[in-house]
C-alpha cells in the first residue's frame, strides 16, 4: 500500500475517454485511462478512482485533493438538455436576449436560423425600476410587483432564476432587493445576479451570460454533489477543485454558483501542461488531438492568449467560430482554435465522390469500428490501425484491444470501394484530410494572428496528437516537436500543474485624464478583497497569493478595449499616464495605428488573484532495465511509401536516449509515429523531443 505520501489526483472527462493521472508529488505517478460514460460522466470518473484505489492499491485516505474538468457545460448547451429557468429584468428589456446584437452570422443568408433564446418569452419576467448608467436611481423598485414575480415564478415550478437589471454594474442596489425578496419568497430558487456575476456593460452580453449561468446552475449543482457523494463512498473526502476557463481551479462549491467559467474547462488543462513541458520555450503552439476535436493554443511570452469574446453552442466555420452563432459568455477563456477532427472522426463519401473526415464522430459508443462494439463507420483511428501506425493490442496496456479486420471492412467498404482505389489508399486519403484540417487549425492559431508557427515550438497531445505531430510540423515548417510523457493524458496532468485563479471586472467608464485614482484604487481592494476569501477557503496563505491588475481602455467611440496591465500595486496618476501610453503602443502593434491627439477611456478594471501552482515529478514514467527484442511493423507514411519501422515501447526509454526515424514509440495512452530523417530525443523530464 501507498502509505507515505499524500496523494492529488486530476480528472478530465472527454468525449471519448475519461482520463486520470494521480502523484503522491514525489516519484509516484498512476495513469489510467478509461471509456466515458455519455449517459452518467460521472459513472466514468468514478470507476477511473475506484481503479485507482483497487488495481494500484492506493489508499483512499491519503488523497489530499481531486481536481477536476468536464465537458458537462458544452455538452448541456449543445443539446439543449438544460432545466427550464427564469429571467427577470427591468421593465421594457425583457427580449434583449432575442434582439441581441445587429450582426448576424451569415450577412447576405435571408433564412438566417439563430440559436433559440435559453429562456422562452413566457419565463421573462419585467419588474419597474430605472438607474443610470451612472448608478443614479431614476425610477425606485417596485418590491409589490418584485413580490408577485417572485411568486409566479415559484408557481411555475421554475428553480434557477437569472437577474438582470439595466445598469445594474453601476448600482447593484436593486438587484440585490430582488436577491432578497426570492431568497424569502422562492427559497428553492437557485439564483443568479448579474451584479454579482458580471458587474460589466454591454446589456445583451451581460444579460447571456448571466442566463447561461443560470441554465448550468441546477446541472453542475446536481452533479458535482453526486461526485463528491461518490468519491466519499469511496473513501475519499478531500476537498474538490473544478477547472475553468481561464486556466485555473475553483472549488466545487464556488464552481456550482459560477458554472458558466468551466465550459471550456477540460482543452484548457492539456494547454497549460503543455506549456509545464515545453522546455521553457518562450513561443508555443500546443495541439490537443482528443477523439472528437482538435484544440490549438499559443503561447508568446507572457501567456496563453485570452479572449472575452467567447460564445457557446454557435457554429464553425472551418475553424473560426461564427460570430453572432452563439451564446455569448464574457468571461476571460483561453483562445483555443477548435476543428472537428480526432480519433473517432468519421471517415466518408458523399455523394460526389469526394472523401470527408469529420466533424462527426463515433464518440464511446458505439466508437470506432475497430472497438468491436457494434460501430460500424469507418474513423481515422480505423485508417490508422489499417496503416500500421496503431498497434492492435497495446492501447491502454492491452485493455482496449483493437480489431484489424472490422478496421479493414469499414474501410474497404466505405471508403476504397466508393472512390473505386485499393485499401492502403483509401486508409492514406483519410490520413492526409485529417492532417489538413488539423494544419488549417494552426494556421488559424498562428499565421491568422501574426505569428510564425516557424519560430516556435510544437507541443503535441491528446491520445491521436503524436502519432500526427510530426506530418503537421512538416506542412507549417516548424523544426521542433516536444511530446511530453503521459501525451493521451495530459489535461489530467494540467489539472495538476493549475493554479487557484479568480478574475474580477468592474465597469467605471472614465476619461483616463480625469479619472479619481483613489476611486479605482478602491475598486482594485474591493475585487481583491473578495478574492483574497476565496484563495484563504481553497487553503492558500497569503505568502503564496499574487495578484494582478489591469486597465481596459479604450479611444473615445471604439466599441473594443485592449486590457493594459499595470506594473505596480498601488495606482498612482502617473502610472495611469504609462498606461495610457502602452495603450497607444499596443494600439499601434494590434491594429497598424494609434491616434495619440485622441482621448482615451478607461472601460473596465479588471484583476487577477493566483494561488501557488502545482507541481509533478519530472519523469511521469517507470523505465525498465530489461532489454526487449526489437519488434517492426510496416507503416505507411502520407506519401505513400510503406516502411518497415522499428516498435519501441516508451518506458523503455530513459532521459538521454538518442534516435532517429523511422519508428513508432508505443505508450500506455498515445502513440508517436516518427517519420524517416527525424530525430529524436529523449530530455530529462521524460518528453521526447523531435527535430523534422
Amino acid at each position: 500500500m501507498v502509505g507515505r505520501n499524500t496523494i492529488r489526483v486530476g480528472i478530465d472527462i472527454g468525449g471519448t475517454f475519461t482520463d486520470l493521472v494521480a502523484t503522491d508529488g514525489r516519484r509516484r505517478v498512476w495513469k489510467i485511462k478509461v471509456l466515458t460514460t455519455p449517459t452518467d460522466p460521472s459513472a466514468g470518473a468514478l470507476d477511473a478512482v475506484r481503479r485507482l484505489l483497487e488495481k494500484e492499491r492506493v489508499e483512499a485516505s491519503l488523497v489530499r485533493v481531486v481536481i477536476h474538468a468536464t465537458t458537462l457545460a458544452s455538452n448541456a448547451l449543445l443539446t439543449g438538455k438544460i432545466p427550464r429557468a427564469a429571467l427577470v429584468t427591468t421593465s421594457g428589456f425583457r427580449d434583449v436576449l432575442e434582439i441581441g446584437r445587429q450582426n448576424r452570422p451569415e450577412l447576405y443568408n435571408l433564412q438566417v436560423e439563430r440559436l433559440p433564446p435559453l429562456v422562452p418569452r413566457r419565463y421573462r419576467f419585467e419588474v419597474p425600476e430605472r438607474i443610470t448608467y451612472d448608478g443614479t436611481v431614476l425610477e425606485p423598485l417596485d418590491t409589490s410587483e418584485a413580490v408577485l414575480v417572485a411568486r409566479r415564478i415559484r408557481r411555475l415550478g421554475i428553480r434557477t432564476v437569472a437577474v438582470c437589471l439595466l445598469h445594474s454594474y453601476a448600482n447593484p442596489k436593486h438587484e440585490k432587493k430582488l436577491g432578497k425578496i426570492f431568497r424569502r419568497e422562492h427559497p428553492g430558487a437557485k439564483l443568479s445576479l448579474s451584479s454579482e456575476l458580471l458587474p460589466e456593460f454591454r446589456e445583451y452580453e451581460r444579460t447571456s451570460t448571466t442566463v447561461v449561468n443560470a441554465c448550468l446552475q441546477p446541472l453542475f449543482s446536481d452533479y458535482l454533489e453526486k461526485l463528491e457523494q461518490g468519491l466519499e463512498e469511496l473513501g475519499i473526502r478531500a476537498p474538490l477543485f473544478v477547472m475553468q476557463s481561464n486556466s485555473g481551479t475553483v472549488l466545487s462549491r464556488q464552481a456550482s454558483l459560477e458554472p458558466a467559467r468551466l465550459i471550456e474547462s477540460g482543452p484548457v488543462a492539456g494547454a497549460v501542461a503543455s506549456k509545464f513541458y515545453s522546455r521553457g520555450s518562450e513561443s508555443l503552439v500546443s495541439l490537443d488531438v482528443g477523439g472528437t476535436t482538435s484544440k490549438a493554443g499559443v503561447w508568446s511570452g507572457h501567456g496563453f492568449e485570452v479572449t472575452n469574446e467567447y460564445e457557446v453552442g454557435g457554429r464553425l466555420h472551418g475553424t473560426r467560430r461564427v460570430e453572432g452563432s452563439g451564446y455569448p459568455v464574457r468571461f476571460p477563456v483561453v483562445d483555443l482554435v477548435e476543428v472537428g477532427i480526432g480519433g473517432g472522426s468519421i471517415a466518408w463519401v458523399d455523394d460526389a465522390g469526394v472523401l470527408h473526415v469529420g466533424p462527426q464522430s463515433a464518440g464511446a459508443l458505439p466508437g470506432p469500428a475497430c472497438y468491436g462494439k457494434s460501430g460500424k463507420l469507418p474513423t481515422l483511428t480505423d485508417a490508422s490501425l489499417v496503416l500500421g501506425r496503431l498497434s492492435s493490442s497495446f492501447l491502454l496496456g492491452g485493455d482496449l484491444p483493437l480489431n484489424p479486420l472490422l478496421a479493414t471492412g469499414a474501410i474497404a467498404e466505405l471508403v476504397a470501394k466508393p472512390l473505386r482505389m485499393g485499401l492502403i489508399p483509401g486508409a492514406i486519403g483519410v490520413l492526409r484530410i485529417a492532417v489538413a484540417k488539423i494544419v488549417v487549425a494552426l494556421r488559424a492559431a498562428t499565421v491568422e494572428k501574426g505569428l510564425d508557427p516557424r519560430e516556435m515550438v510544437l507541443v503535441a497531445f491528446g491520445g491521436a496528437g503524436p502519432m500526427f505531430a510530426c506530418e503537421v510540423a512538416e506542412q507549417l515548417e516548424i523544426e521542433r516537436i516536444v511530446v511530453p510523457p503521459a501525451a493521451g493524458l495530459l489535461s489530467s496532468v494540467g489539472l495538476l500543474l493549475a493554479e487557484p485563479l479568480h478574475d474580477s471586472v468592474r465597469t467605471v467608464l472614465r476619461d483616463a485624464t480625469s479619472a479619481s485614482v483613489i476611486e479605482l484604487e478602491k475598486i482594485f481592494r474591493g475585487m481583491e478583497g473578495r478574492a483574497r476569501g476565496l484563495l484563504r477557503m481553497e487553503g492558500v496563505e497569503e505568502k503564496d497569493a499574487s495578484y494582478q491588475r489591469f486597465l481596459d481602455m479604450q479611444y473615445r467611440g471604439q466599441s473594443y478595449e485592449l486590457s493594459i496591465p499595470l506594473r505596480n500595486r498601488i495606482i498612482t496618476r502617473n502610472m495611469v499616464r504609462s498606461s495610457v501610453r502602452y495603450f497607444h503602443q499596443r494600439h499601434q502593434k494590434q491594429y497598424g495605428y494609434s491616434q495619440q491627439d485622441k482621448a482615451v477611456e478607461i472601460v473596465n478594471v479588471r484583476s487577477y488573484s493566483r494561488g501557488k501552482a502545482g507541481t509533478i515529478p519530472g519523469e511521469t514514467s517507470t523505465f525498465e532495465r530489461e532489454k526487449r527484442p526489437v519488434k517492426k511493423r510496416k507503416v505507411w507514411f502520407m506519401d505513400g511509401r510503406g516502411i518497415e519501422c522499428r516498435v519501441v515501447q516508451r518506458n523503455s526509454l530513459p532521459p538521454g536516449t538518442k534516435g532517429k526515424g523511422p519508428c513508432v514509440i508505443e505508450d500506455y495512452d498515445s502513440t508517436l509515429v516518427i517519420p524517416p530523417r527525424a530525430r529524436y530525443m529523449v530530455d530529462r523530464n521524460g518528453s521526447v523531443s523531435i527535430a523534422v
